[in-house]
């Protein structure tokens, strides 16, 4: 495997229209905005609209998914009976946590590389090169299928994480005649360039890929039918002309009449930002201000100049809560806070989150049984601050020695049964894990904390734990039951089964409520559409692009899809049609 060590430089700030980062910037510079408009033609890959007919707004009119960046290719793949195909996706994708819907706060954004290839020889291996690394060689399922994907970043709010893990930098794009403003054309094949490692094609090695009508044989090996290769990418990415600002904190401070706000934010180095009426300082990526005020504002608006058309964010104004006391005494079980505010000529009523009010900014709060880790106090003002608790008072005496390996337990043939010693308590314990009845197993891990083994053929077992420290040792023991092993089954359900007429992309989706490892697949008329692994939360998604050339994947009206899976479950659904 070949790993990709380059990674984007920055993010930019959050834009107040949909709650994503403006843009994301590479080493080069190059900085790309989320492209989400419908009516761009060179920026065709995003989610459907739930009113294809109305303005985009979020959260009401807003695609469940869209693209800083999106890079594929695919290829016929020879070997066996029937030509097969390989695909990758090398994207910065813009998308929503939890159920995936549009949704305020689940915002998410990850780098994407994915290689799938169906139609293979079911235990085969295949390698993929793309711009961004190279695979291990990948062993094909029962079903002739190689289906991968690394997502990084998928988590919600943490933007950042694409920059500093993901893999998909710098931004390819074309090698040359790019339409002003992008990185290419999302809707048009052309080769590409800026691939880190110098692989600026996709290329698949596996036996007789290269062996079917249309295949392009690797320029490197020419001879090798193992090898089948393409320079040809369709490549989305539209060029940030803007730098916006990230408002970061708006406070004010007034004491005898005198009133100023100070206001900080982010952008980009060189940008002329202004605030409360004034022109803010910058250094590197931050920028200050602090400005007289007749009136304590609710909102302070930050203002990028330089942006053409200029950038607007808002930030809260608040007083500035310091913290300046968070102690916990033990042996009185007494949390002591003290606390100021900025506002000296309007005290606010200080409160610590969870206990009450402070007197004259202090307080002592009496039988506290357990510290918090923190303390924050706010302000009827609106600001707040939080500070870690100081611990004073003598330690705890420590634990007796016991051994603990857990309840008695079930297992079925063939299962991974792990045996856990967690429950033991003590200082610095040493732990021994050894079988003492029932068919032999090998115990890996036998001197940790957590054992494991294959359980056998139906039948008891039972195992000894010991554990030891400078106290001594104990010993317990804990019995496993195994049964004969049952193919569990699924339930399948379908979400949304799509097909775009435009595009000729196919997305299905549901879930399969059944025992893991499992697997859909999702037929047109007997056809295959595609495949897709169940995931923890027993969720699926198949998605497809009808190529040219491809018959009988392009429904019509009335058409139905049906899914199986891998655990015997087995649905059907209409499909919706739409241009």
């Amino acid at each position: 495997m070949q790993h990709n060590p380059s990674r984007l430089s920055a993010r930019g700030p959050i834009d107040p229209r949909h709650g994503f980062p403006r843009w994301y910037k590479d080493t080069a510079g190059v900085r790309l905005e989320l492209a989400f408009d419908p009516l761009d033609p060179r920026t065709p890959a995003m989610g459907d609209l739930p009113d294809p007919a109305a303005p985009v707004s979020f959260p009401r009119n807003f695609p469940d998914e869209a693209f800083y960046f999106l890079a594929e290719a695919e290829l016929p793949i020879g070997g066996s009976a029937r030509p097969g195909r390989a695909r990758v996706v090398l994207a910065l994708e813009a998308a929503f946590a939890g159920t995936g819907a549009v949704a305020d706060r689940q915002q998410q954004v990850f780098a994407r590389v994915r290689v799938r290839l169906d139609g293979g020889i079911p235990g085969a291996a295949y390698t993929f090169t793309h711009p961004y690394g190279q695979t291990d060689p990948l062993v094909a399922d029962e079903n002739g299928r190689v289906f991968v994907t690394d997502d990084v970043g998928a988590a919600p709010l943490l933007f950042d994480t694409a920059v500093t893990d993901g893999e998909v930098a710098p931004f390819l794009r074309w090698s040359a005649d790019a339409p002003g403003g992008y990185l290419g054309d999302g809707g048009v094949e052309h080769t590409v360039t800026g691939s880190p490692l110098g692989f600026d094609f996709f290329r698949v090695e596996g036996p007789g890929v290269g062996d079917v009508a249309g295949a392009t044989p690797d320029p490197a090996d020419p001879g090798n039918l193992d090898k089948v290769f393409t320079d040809l990418f369709t490549l989305q990415g539209r060029i940030s002309t803007v730098a916006g600002a990230e408002a970061t904190r708006a406070v004010y401070s007034r004491s005898s009449g005198s009133l100023v706000l100070d206001v900080f934010a982010t952008s980009e180095p060189g940008q002329t930002l202004h605030a409360a009426g004034a022109t803010m300082t910058g250094s590197g990526t931050g920028y200050h201000v602090r400005a007289a005020a007749t009136a304590v504002p609710a909102t302070a608006d930050i203002v990028n100049t330089t942006d053409v058309p200029p950038t607007v964010t808002t930030i809260a104004v608040t007083d500035a809560v310091t913290v300046t006391v968070a102690d916990y005494d033990l042996t009185q079980q007494r949390l002591s806070v003290e606390a100021v505010s900025s506002d000296l000529d309007d005290p606010p009523v200080l409160t610590v989150a969870g206990f009450g009010p402070l007197t004259a900014g202090k307080q002592e709060f009496a039988a506290v049984d357990v510290p918090p880790t923190t303390i924050t106090v706010t302000s009827s003002h609106g600001g707040s601050d939080t500070r870690h608790v100081l611990i004073t008072g003598p330690a705890a005496d420590p634990d007796p020695l016991t051994a603990a390996a857990g309840p008695d337990r079930l297992a079925t043939a063939a299962e991974v049964v792990t045996l856990d010693a967690g429950a033991s308590t003590g200082a610095g314990l040493a732990y021994h894990w050894e079988q003492i009845a029932g068919t032999p197993v090998t115990l890996t891990g036998a001197d940790e904390v957590r054992a494991t083994f294959v359980a056998p053929a139906a039948g008891a077992l039972e195992f000894r734990l010991t554990v030891q420290s400078a106290a001594g040792s104990a010993t317990d023991t804990v019995s496993v039951q195994v049964s004969p092993s049952v193919p569990g089954t699924d339930t399948v359900t379908v979400d949304r089964a799509e097909f775009r007429t435009d595009s000729g992309r196919w997305r299905i989706e549901g879930t399969a409520t059944g025992p893991l490892p499992d697997r859909v697949t999702v037929t047109l008329d007997g056809l295959e559409i595609g495949s897709a692994p169940v995931d923890t939360t027993f969720a699926w998604d198949v998605r497809r692009t009808v190529i040219p050339g491809e018959t009988g994947l392009t429904p019509a009206p009335g058409a139905r899809v049906d899914i199986t899976t891998s655990r015997g479950g087995a649905g059907s659904s209409p499909v919706t049609i739409r241009n």
